[in-house]
């Protein structure tokens, strides 16, 4: 399962400026696997954690970068970052739509 933070009452797969994708972590690529909990410790108080599965990005016609995540998180989530991108091709509308259908 993938899970992405995000706040309370914003979209959780919108893009912000400048972003290439939807950051996320994907709880079975480190040992032992992460959990909800452990991932929301390292973010704002008030964050909220969503899953989906690698199957619910695929339909939407996503892809699954894994991308090493930034130097402020512990390694173990570093380790298991990743990022929801478009597929080769797909327009920056189509990304926008396709990650709307995530929500």
């Amino acid at each position: 399962m993938l899970v992405r933070v995000c706040e309370p009452g914003k979209p959780a797969f919108q893009l912000r400026s400048g972003e290439l994708g939807i950051s996320v972590f994907d709880l079975t690529a480190v040992e032992p696997p992460l959990t909800e909990q452990e991932i929301l410790a390292h973010f704002r108080p008030n964050s909220r954690a969503i899953q989906r599965s690698p199957g619910d990005v695929a339909v939407a016609g996503l892809q699954i970068v894994p991308i090493l995540g930034g130097e402020s998180l512990p390694d173990r989530l570093r380790m298991a970052h990743a990022e929801v991108r478009p597929r080769s091709g797909m327009t920056p509308t189509q990304f926008k739509q396709a990650l709307k259908g995530l929500e």
